[in-house]
C-alpha cells in the first residue's frame, strides 16, 4: 500500500547581489533588490527536515473490462 508522507523544512539560499547607488543601500533596499530577481543564488541548503504526518493513499479499484 502506498503512503503519502508530508514533511516540513527550512530552505536556506546563499548568494550575492550587486547594487549601484549614490548612497549606501539599507537592508530594505537590499531585500527589495533580491525580491526583484536581481540576486545570484549560488547554493541552496535544506535543514530541519521533519516528518509531519503520513496517511494511506486510496488505491484505485482494478476492474476487469472483459465480459
Amino acid at each position: 500500500m502506498k503512503m503519502k508522507y508530508e514533511f516540513s523544512f527550512t530552505e536556506m539560499n546563499y548568494g550575492s547581489i550587486s547594487i549601484e547607488s549614490d548612497t549606501k543601500p539599507t537592508r530594505s533596499d537590499v531585500v527589495d533588490a533580491i525580491m526583484s530577481g536581481n540576486a545570484y543564488i549560488g547554493n541552496t541548503d535544506y535543514k530541519d527536515i521533519k516528518l509531519c504526518g503520513e496517511t494511506p493513499t486510496k488505491s484505485k479499484p482494478v476492474h476487469d473490462l472483459s465480459r
